[in-house]
């Protein structure tokens, strides 16, 4: 887990979830109907435990800022990225924010969060922020020309399972998205559907996929695929002017 998430300022928030900058660490996508996300989430109450995080309906909403280059290079997937994304992410009405590199290769994954205030996350556009947490977001970003591009709103549900919480199922359901108002996180208020019918499952886990996840996929006859709600959204807002080389 990233050194920045354990810090959080608050306590009782969202910091301590999942997050792990190991090079051995993993991540399976399946996109599923409803009905299947249904027995799959039934599944997990049985098998894992649910996310102490979880609200009274049993999950959590998420927004997520998804900044780009002017080319697009991030949905282009351009190969001078390397699969680095970057985002800024914030759960429910929580009042910080987590500034977030992501670099994805096939199925592994490593990824770096910092926790700021949701007032201070317009500061990684600033020349200069010396002393903030967010100093190397602030400066990557800048030297890449990456900025906001639009934010995505969904409710996640999640499940851990093993010693330590060392592996979780998620589902995201209900995603909407809105092109981007500056660098805002607040939650979208209405927004485009991204994907109607279909739930977003992931699989997260370091080193060997687990004997409980492997039985989540064979039971369920699960399918990995490459779907991306960054690039389907910005397919459905029109904003990259153009194809995605992946499927979308």
């Amino acid at each position: 887990m990233s050194e920045d998430a354990e810090q959080s300022p608050e306590s009782g928030t969202y910091s301590n979830r999942i997050e792990t900058d190991a090079d051995n660490a993993f991540e399976l996508k399946f996109a599923v109907d409803a009905d299947k996300a249904a027995d799959i989430e039934e599944w997990a109450h049985d098998e894992m435990r649910p996310d102490p995080h979880a609200d009274a309906r049993g999950g959590y909403a998420v927004t997520t800022l998804y900044l780009d280059t002017p080319r697009f290079d991030a949905f282009h997937d351009a190969p001078e990225l390397a699969g680095t994304k970057y985002r800024v992410r914030r759960y429910a009405n929580e009042t910080l924010a987590y500034l977030e590199r992501k670099v994805r290769r096939g199925d592994s994954v490593r990824k770096q969060r910092t926790a700021v205030a949701e007032s201070d996350v317009a500061r990684a556009a600033d020349a200069h922020s010396d002393g903030w947490a967010g100093e190397w977001f602030r400066r990557e970003i800048a030297g890449r020309a990456f900025g906001p591009v639009c934010r995505l709103a969904y409710r996640r549900a999640a499940f851990f399972g093993g010693d330590h919480e060392a592996f979780r199922i998620t589902l995201d359901r209900d995603i909407v998205v809105a092109r981007a108002d500056g660098w805002s996180v607040r939650p979208v208020q209405g927004g485009k559907r991204v994907c109607d019918g279909l739930v977003v499952c992931e699989l997260k886990f370091v080193d060997t996929m687990p004997a409980q996840l492997k039985h989540l996929i064979a039971r369920f006859g699960l399918k990995p695929t490459s779907f991306s709600k960054y690039r389907r959204a910005c397919r459905v807002e029109d904003l990259a002017g153009g194809e995605s080389p992946h499927a979308l």
